[in-house]
């Protein structure tokens, strides 16, 4: 059974792999806009032998009642749990109360329902207090058919529910979910490991990290995830995901992040400490990737290969640098890094992602219970953004829109692909084993750096429209293919230049239209297995590691006058 597997299990965070560079991130907070890093580990056992002592619950201002090792609270009040309790904790509350539960060294096990079931309140916090651990375990068998007399997770509420505390809570889910509420769900502060069949981390209206360290592990669904549509009373829209702090690291045997609506990962001051900039570090492996997925779940608990942490677990399906198969190797299911059902926005953080699919996904056309419909955008404007992946590095059904922060995609099919892709700023780095960047409808660059790359054979682009390409700033480099079939920059339309620099390796599938404030200008020559310096009349610029030693010439279009040499 899951619990009994996990019973045995031992997961070491103390650090996690950024895909970039192969090193250790860690979360970061600073008294001022640039962040400074610091360190932070823990170790996570699902066994609760660590907690002794009978079970005791203590309140100065709520009331409870017990009943053959079932305590219900029916008030508002602060409550202190400690010691082992074989047994469940219910909170039916008024409307309108606030119930807030202190775990001072407390081991919950239930195999009967929910061992923390909130039937009815307002509001319920979960704290651990500081330098205690406390665990809550739910040993019923996963979940086969529908029942509405069985809570749907070890902790589940029909309330809005916050984590806090500077202790540590390890939830252990065995029936379906680890953590479910029907409304808001917020994490602040405390160290918490959840680990679950299905969705680790569900708030149905919302979830909300702001600071803490979280470990999700989910075996066959998603490791956070929301899924309500509608719109709240005030008219505000619900289904969001907001990450603003904190350090996440996230297993899914499907999606890593899955939003109803709108996934917002961004830096912001502390709640407590204003002064205080809390920067997100997020990072996902999901299906195959993961450790923990249903195909390699129990090598997880055998091989010390698996330990998460410890590089790329699960191995690497994608076959390693762009260059092996042109159809993407992925799962039947979502297994997305990021995903959302109308937009993703990324303004702070460090992101890092291996994703058995999709890193980054926002879907379009889904009609929410507002009457609205999904518009599919992807829009980064600051932070970083590490994916390898199997299939498309960023995906928007929308438009794509790139205009601050730095972008790694180190391994994909189709690295960008969107209906529109705009690129205003930021540093983008992208390789892909099919197109680097396509596009459906058009291209359009005003600035920033993109750096664009796909094996110089095979039938690939390295940018692709199937409209135009307009550039009037910034600098592109795309290396591709020397033939109008498969090359460094293929459109179906119009290719207009009048700023900036583009700089390609391979052919020009089509001649610009027209261009105008640039000079065009080449060197002979093949090109790659390194990066290079291409130096102008007034200028350079960098490019990324070119791959394979077979890329013909040097063009340029470029404000900085003609192209002297490459090297």
């Amino acid at each position: 059974a899951w619990a009994a597997l996990l019973a045995s299990c031992s997961i070491n965070t103390s650090t996690s792999v950024s895909p970039s560079s192969g090193t250790a991130s860690s979360a970061s907070t600073s008294k001022t806009s640039t962040s400074t890093s610091s360190t932070s580990s823990s170790s996570v056992s699902f066994s609760s032998d660590t907690v002794q002592g009978d079970f005791s619950i203590t309140t100065e201002d709520g009331a409870y009642s017990e009943d053959s090792g079932v305590y219900t609270i029916t008030a508002s009040g602060s409550y202190e749990l400690a010691g082992k309790l074989a047994g469940q904790i219910v909170v039916n509350a008024g409307d309108e109360d606030a119930v807030e539960l202190t775990l001072n060294g407390a081991s919950i096990t239930y195999d009967e329902n929910s061992p923390i079931y909130v039937v009815n309140a307002d509001e319920v916090k979960i704290k651990a207090k500081k330098e205690t651990v406390n665990f809550v375990t739910d040993t019923r068998e996963e979940q086969t058919e529908d029942d509405d007399t069985q809570g749907g997770g070890a902790i589940y509420a029909d309330a809005d529910l916050k984590f806090g505390g500077q202790g540590t809570l390890t939830v252990t889910g065995g029936y379906n979910n680890g953590i479910h509420t029907t409304k808001d769900l917020k994490i602040q502060k405390l160290t918490l490991n959840v680990a679950a069949p299905n969705n680790a981390i569900k708030g149905n209206d919302s979830v909300n990290v702001e600071t803490g360290n979280v470990t999700a592990v989910s075996y066959a669904g998603d490791a956070i995830k929301s899924s309500s549509t509608d719109l709240s009373s005030s008219s505000k829209q619900r289904g969001d995901v907001n990450i603003y702090g904190g350090t996440l690291n996230l297993y899914a045997g499907c999606d890593g992040i899955d939003a109803a609506y709108n996934l917002n990962i961004y830096n912001a001051a502390d709640e407590d400490d204003p002064s205080v900039t809390n920067v997100p570090t997020i990072n996902i492996w999901t299906n195959k990737y993961s450790s923990y997925s249903s195909s390699s779940v129990l090598a997880a608990y055998s091989n010390p290969e698996y330990a998460p942490g410890g590089g790329n677990p699960g191995g690497n399906p994608g076959g390693g640098m762009p260059g092996g198969s042109q159809t993407a190797d992925k799962a039947e299911d979502s297994a997305k890094g990021l995903k959302a059902a109308n937009g993703i926005y990324i303004s702070g953080g460090v992101t890092s992602i291996y994703a058995y699919d999709d890193g980054v996904h926002a879907n379009s056309g889904d009609t929410f219970e507002s009457g609205t419909k999904g518009i599919g955008a992807i829009a980064v404007s600051g932070g970083t953004l590490n994916v390898t992946c199997s299939d498309d590095g960023l995906h928007a059904d929308g438009t794509l829109a790139i205009s601050g922060g730095t972008i790694n995609v180190l391994e994909s099919h189709e690295g960008l692909e969107g209906n529109v892709i705009t690129v205003s700023g930021g540093e983008s780095t992208i390789y892909g084993q099919d197109d680097a960047v396509n596009a459906s409808t058009s291209i359009k660059v005003t600035g920033g750096y993109l750096f664009a790359c796909v094996p110089s054979n095979g039938d690939t682009d390295g940018i692709d429209s199937n409209g135009s390409y307009e550039q009037t700033g910034g600098t592109v480099i795309t290396c591709g293919p020397n033939s109008q079939n498969a090359a460094a920059m293929d459109t179906d339309g119009a290719v207009k230049i009048s700023g900036g620099t583009l700089v390609v390796f391979g052919m020009l599938a089509r001649n610009p239209t027209t261009y105008s404030g640039v000079t065009t200008s080449s060197l002979s020559g093949t090109y790659g297995s390194k990066a290079y310096t291409v130096t102008f009349e007034s200028g350079s610029v960098q490019t990324g590691k070119l791959l394979s030693y077979n890329y013909s010439s040097c063009r340029c279009y470029s404000v900085l006058g003609k192209v002297s040499s490459c090297a």
